[in-house]
């Protein structure tokens, strides 16, 4: 050792004295600098050691929603993630992430001297940062322990973060990380969920246009969006297949035959298509209490083959319906399994995309004559001998209903058929409930008594309140639409109501408490039933298969038809449409249930039931008048009403607003 070192002393002698002077400074300069560069070094590698390394998978922890069948929808949260496996990826893609993102991925150890060298000078040269040499490794470590902000502050933890990941990662499982934790715009996070959304297809099935399209968007997934600006992703992506050829990924002829391919792009709509849906199911999720990843995977009711059809049917319905309506005519379906609850089918709009407001769940609306099955079967519940009991069928005065205003004659809105006439006799509350009368029905509520009938009817727990006036009777207090649907499980399933609906599968499912004696819910059934043979129904029934099944349904309408409903079950589900606009805007002059819902109505049931709905055993027989009709009042506009005696001192309905005198007076509506 000593003879080595003397040979150094005289070989450091031999040189200029002014060179080992220079030199000696040199060293001395050296050794001073690295004094802070070991202090620098000391704190940022102390502060990298205090992230937690968990984070690199915290956030692909991810719940999946499938639906019942197990067909993927979407995520539990708000950005779309697909988790996936290296070994599910193509390899064209990872090697087109590398070319543009960190073409020296495999061989540097967290940072790119170079690429740091380059951004250095430029951000000297423009006098602030405006490049950044992120490899593929900082990225992540940016991503994941939210470093935010453009100093060298952030920048150098980023570095030291990256140095550590390298030192506890593989560069396999860096890069999984990376490729499933990447934004890549439209609310998808990781290639998987992009791949999907952009191309309709899983990430493994991906083409090599198609990886460099995703590669190339990577650092602005926004700007470049192959859905919004096509122009720009195309730049991107050719840039990208260069690069390729560049690292010996791809030849230039590979290049040269994708560059000439347009930028083909399969926007997969579901996440919008089922968005209704999916956005309802996220929010139940986070009721549940729930955190992404615990479970992996949940199941929801409906079918994402039937939301599709639904998505369509909805748009198509409605645009036959009314091809110029500059309001924005909407629909509803909601479809409830009678027992449990499930929700499964809903569409809450006509376009997720231009209005996310989810009727189903959220909208309130006047169910009109729709309310009526509900409240017979609450009048019946309460005085079961009025079943078959007569009632007078004669012009009321709208003081007892209080309707649009307070005088006049309340008029007859709810029948789909030919005018209503008034037979001038009896009639019995089934009859009237099978024809939609509306005198009949204020004078049945007055006969039950009002405030009983009320409390009766909220007992389908209805959320909002009933209003004072007999009005209630007739539907025109307003209703959530989902609550509404699942009262009218209650008539199909022996008076009681289902679970509460839900979108989730889940193990507990409570019964429901009964609201309707089994007796009043199957004289309504059975009415209903009987109703489903009207004319003015057949056809839609017909051309869907429906005219010839025991099916308990019912249509309605406001008063001033701004709202159409038809509402039907058999013995499994019930359905609701609801057709009208978020405003008390008319649906049309003419406006009918029969012409505005049922055609939806019967589509959709066609649907679920695959045309076979488990109907009842055997179609009721139509109720039938008690007395003989003496004459027919048609229900027009400047028309003397008569008054109509009752055709015994047993009849029911006696009108203690009843003039004394029958003036001419105006029709309601």
């Amino acid at each position: 050792m000593l003879p080595f070192l003397h040979k150094l002393r005289d070989r450091w002698r031999r040189f200029p004295t002014w060179l080992r002077r220079l030199g000696g400074a040199c060293t001395i300069l050296l050794l001073i600098g690295l004094v802070p560069l070991g202090i620098v070094w000391q704190h940022y590698a102390s502060r990298a050691s205090t992230y937690d390394m968990e984070a690199l998978t915290r956030g692909q922890n991810e719940t999946l929603i499938v639906d019942v069948r197990g067909e993927l929808i979407g995520s539990a949260s708000e950005i779309e993630r697909e988790p996936v496996t290296l070994q599910n990826v193509p390899q064209h893609l990872i090697l087109a992430v590398i070319a543009t993102e960190d073409a020296r991925f495999y061989s540097h150890p967290g940072f790119d001297l170079v690429g740091l060298t380059r951004a250095a000078v430029a951000n000297f040269t423009s006098k602030g940062i405006r490049q950044g040499g992120s490899t593929i490794t900082q990225q992540l470590a940016r991503n994941a322990f939210g470093l935010q902000g453009r100093t060298y502050e952030r920048k150098l933890t980023e570095i030291f973060l990256a140095m550590r990941i390298e030192r506890e990662h593989t560069k396999d499982q860096i890069l999984t990380h990376y490729l499933n934790r990447i934004y890549l715009g439209h609310g998808c996070s990781g290639v998987g969920a992009a791949a999907r959304c952009y191309f309709g297809k899983d990430v493994r099935d991906i083409t090599l246009i198609e990886s460099a399209t995703l590669a190339g968007i990577i650092k602005a997934p926004v700007a470049f969006s192959p859905i919004t600006q096509p122009k720009l992703a195309r730049q991107k992506r050719d840039l990208t297949l260069k690069r390729m050829v560049e690292i010996g990924a791809i030849t230039e002829a590979e290049a040269a035959v994708a560059i000439d391919q347009p930028v083909v792009v399969r926007y997969d709509k579901t996440r919008v298509r089922t968005g209704y849906m999916l956005a309802a199911a996220r929010a139940e999720f986070q009721r549940m209490g729930l955190k992404p990843g615990t479970p992996p995977t949940m199941s929801m009711t409906p079918r994402l083959d039937w939301q599709h059809r639904l998505d369509d049917m909805m748009r198509q319905h409605l645009d036959a319906l009314a091809p110029k309506d500059k309001n924005g005519l909407q629909g509803v379906v909601i479809v409830l399994d009678n027992r449990t609850g499930a929700i499964l089918a809903m569409q809450g709009g006509r376009d997720f995309t231009t209005s996310p407001f989810n009727r189903a769940l959220e909208g309130i609306r006047p169910p009109g004559t729709a309310l009526l099955p509900l409240v017979y079967a609450a009048a019946l519940t309460l005085e079961p001998d009025v079943t078959d009991a007569p009632m007078i069928d004669g012009p009321l005065d709208n003081k007892q209903a209080m309707i649009g205003g307070l005088v006049g004659t309340l008029g007859e809105w709810g029948a789909d058929g030919e005018p209503v006439t008034y037979t001038g006799g009896t009639i019995t509350p089934m009859q009237a409930l099978l024809e939609g009368r509306t005198a009949a029905t204020v004078r049945l509520g007055y006969q039950v008594g009002l405030d009983p009938l009320r409390a009766a009817l909220s007992r389908c727990s209805f959320t909002t309140p009933l209003r004072t006036e007999a009005a209630f009777t007739l539907g025109q207090s307003h209703a959530h639409l989902m609550e509404l649907a699942r009262a009218f499980t209650a008539i199909a399933n022996e008076g009681r109501p289902c679970a509460q609906p839900h979108l989730l599968l889940s193990s507990s499912s409570a019964r429901s408490d009964e609201v309707f004696t089994p007796a009043a819910a199957s004289h309504v059934r059975n009415t209903m039933i009987s109703g489903m043979t009207r004319p003015e129904y057949r056809k839609p029934l017909v051309e869907h298969k429906l005219a010839k099944k025991s099916i308990a349904g019912y249509g309605g309408i406001t008063y001033d038809r701004t709202d159409a409903w038809f509402i039907g079950s058999d013995r499994v589900l019930t359905c609701l449409v609801w057709i009208g606009h978020d405003k008390d805007i008319p649906i049309g002059p003419k406006a009918t249930a029969a012409t505005v819902a049922l055609p939806l109505w019967a589509a959709v049931f066609e649907m679920v039931t695959a045309g076979q709905p488990k109907g009842w055993d055997a179609k009721a027989s139509s109720p039938k008048l008690l007395a003989v009709p003496l004459r027919a009042l048609p229900v027009e506009d400047e028309v003397r009403v008569p008054a109509i005696p009752p055709a015994s001192t047993v009849v029911l309905g006696n009108d203690p607003y009843r003039a004394a005198e029958a003036t001419a007076a105006p029709v309601v509506p």
